[in-house]
């Protein structure tokens, strides 16, 4: 198959030329640790793009259950138990009625999961490729092009690399995959967060997780292992206060319109010192994961509004199957990288569904703009790009 170029295209039918060079892996996040570790423990040879990470720290700090396997799979469940993570025994939420309910661990299957540090988690993750035989090379993907033999890549501090194929790790802003194929936007969701930390050290805060639905968006707080609370405020870009990442009293008063996230700041004893950063948290999708020497992992390949609560687990599990259907595009299967992209796509399918139906739970707000636009959500996702700077390193 030829290129638009004219050269030569990877293709899954031609493992010979996806063995000839390196895996490259462009993304410092999860989903671009998890396919390093496993590439490289099926005794392919892996570069690693991983820019150091960026500030300020990202959202995420609730690792479902569903995780588990997946860590273990890759050597890493021990990590869990380090002092920078907390098991959740407890959470809390008020979605679709003004009462706070109670979800014990002991009462789920599975448990509640874990509120981890995401720094300190992606480090280890870090650690452990490099442990695995990877090449880190601690630069950005500045720009590829087809070669003969896969692609020839471009980096920002101006080095060259071959690659038989390149795995997109870049996060939201999947600089590989936008330039393949469609992307698909669902909603354009931001979330403002912030961590706070204790100006009462005599008050002992409850160690629990807390969502509460609001008229413009929702709230979710995590108390960390290491005192801090992680808050987060999600809602539309256009329903946000103007400079709200510059101004703390207007960040204050956004708290104070909650009930339960503003009761337990204040009885935690934690100030409110910083205006919050912005973060993408929107909905968005690839037509296709993968193409012709080229597959998409994490946020790159689909990135779920964070209501689902699996973002980090579909990142270490779309890293895990993608250098998968990597080895077994090399040993000949070559429907491996299509089947994986339609395993992804049956699982956007799932969540775009189930989407609606956990918005649809919270009736006292249903006139309300936001959640009006997610209960008849627009079906017919159009490319866009979101209004907020996005994140190459996310996941």
């Amino acid at each position: 198959m030829a290129a638009a170029n004219g050269a030569v295209a990877v293709t899954a039918a031609n493992p010979s030329r996806l063995s000839a060079k390196p895996v490259v892996v462009a993304g410092a996040g999860i989903s671009g640790a998890a396919a390093c570790v496993t590439l490289a423990r099926q005794g392919l040879s892996v570069v690693w793009l991983a820019p150091e990470p960026a500030t300020p720290r990202k959202p995420g700090e609730s690792l479902a259950a569903a995780a588990g396997p997946l860590l273990e799979s890759l050597g890493a469940a021990g990590i869990l138990d380090k002092p920078a993570h907390r098991r959740m025994e407890t959470s809390f939420s008020s979605w679709g009625s003004d009462a706070l309910l109670e979800r014990s661990a002991i009462a789920s299957r599975g448990g509640l999961g874990t509120a981890i540090d995401r720094s300190a988690f992606e480090a280890d993750l870090r650690d452990l490729a490099a442990e695995a035989g990877c090449r880190v090379v601690c630069a950005e993907l500045a720009d590829f092009a087809r070669s003969q033999s896969g692609w020839v890549l471009r980096t920002g501090d101006g080095q060259e690399l071959d690659a038989g194929v390149l795995v997109d790790a870049t996060g939201r802003s999947a600089f590989v995959g936008r330039r393949m194929t469609t992307m698909h936007r669902r909603d354009r969701l931001v979330a403002a967060v912030a961590f706070l930390q204790q100006v009462e050290t005599d008050v002992d805060p409850t160690p629990a997780t807390v969502m509460e639905a609001v008229q413009d968006g929702w709230w979710y707080a995590s108390l960390l292992a290491n005192g801090s609370l992680a808050v987060n405020y999600y809602t539309d870009p256009d329903l946000l206060a103007r400079g709200l990442t510059r101004d703390v009293e207007a960040w204050k008063r956004l708290i104070a319109e909650s009930r339960y996230i503003s009761r337990w700041i204040a009885t935690g004893g934690f100030g409110v010192a910083q205006a919050p950063h912005l973060a993408s948290a929107g909905s968005t999708w690839l037509e296709r994961a993968a193409g012709p020497g080229w597959i998409a992992v994490g946020d790159a390949a689909a990135a779920f509004d964070p209501l689902s609560a699996h973002g980090m687990t579909t990142a270490l599990w779309t890293g895990i199957e993608a250098a998968k259907a990597i080895k077994r595009a090399r040993d000949g299967e070559t429907a491996a990288l299509d089947a994986y992209s339609a395993r992804v796509t049956a699982g956007v399918e799932r969540f775009l569904a189930d989407q609606i139906g956990i918005y649809g739970r919270e009736v006292r707000f249903r006139k309300n703009t936001f959640w009006s636009r997610r209960v008849v959500p627009n079906l017919k996702a159009k490319p866009g790009a979101s209004s907020v700077d996005e994140d190459r390193s996310v996941a």
